[in-house]
């Protein structure tokens, strides 16, 4: 698929998953001395870990391959949220694409935490969080991206018909379900690839290409007036 030209952009496949998280350990470190960063440097390895077995979805399998098909997951990482100009303004860690659409993955690693889901609301070691919230929110941020990003290239059906999911995924310490987050996927990483994969199918193959061609563009991402 060939897209239409226009203004400049970064390939946002490029990106290292947690670069987004280390910059931020960076300058914590530098401004506010060692230590100051520990906790981002816990976050960006739980990314990482993430991104490993997601890996296991987007490798291209040697039966596919022997029939020249491509992968039929894909996957950016560290994804900058930025607005109109040009400024960062958070980013999101992962945002995997393939049959069921595409989902959003926010990443929270607790070594040894407790946590517990009740409703709308998290807990980590009895205390609440927005991590839902949040979750949802990246999300909707990523629809409104990508549906009018497919709009623009002339594909508003595939537009109109694209799913995007929220999901936390947890890394480390232990997950106790209470009630489930409407709309929002919680899972540890060893279910991980099984909860994505039992997600109905609703993209073909090259339905989940045209998504992936305008989700890797830095522009795609960008605040502005359509």
């Amino acid at each position: 698929m060939s897209l239409p030209e226009g203004e400049p952009w970064t390939d946002l496949a490029r990106n290292v998953p947690g670069s987004g998280i280390l910059h931020e350990a960076a300058r914590r470190r530098q401004t506010e001395g060692a230590g100051s960063d520990r906790s981002w440097r816990v976050g960006a390895d739980g990314e990482l870990r993430v991104a490993e077995v997601l890996g296991e979805l987007t490798g291209v399998s040697r039966w596919d391959r022997l029939r020249g098909r491509g992968p039929r997951w894909r996957v950016l990482h560290s994804v900058p949220l930025t607005d109109r100009h040009g400024r960062v303004r958070g980013d999101v860690d992962h945002v995997l694409i393939g049959p069921p659409g595409a989902t959003t993955i926010n990443t929270k690693h607790h070594r040894a935490g407790r946590l517990a889901l009740d409703g709308e609301e998290l807990v980590v070691n009895g205390w609440p969080t927005q991590y839902v919230a949040k979750a949802r929110a990246e999300a909707d941020r990523a629809a409104a991206a990508l549906r009018p990003a497919l709009t623009e290239i002339g594909n508003p059906a595939l537009a109109a018909q694209l799913i995007v999911r929220p999901l936390i995924a947890v890394v480390g310490g232990r997950l106790l379900i209470e009630r489930w987050a409407p709309g929002v996927t919680v899972v540890m990483t060893r279910q991980l690839v099984h909860t994505l994969v039992s997600m109905p199918a609703v993209l073909d193959a090259d339905e989940v290409a045209q998504v992936w061609e305008v989700a890797r563009r830095s522009t795609t991402w960008t605040t502005r007036d359509r």
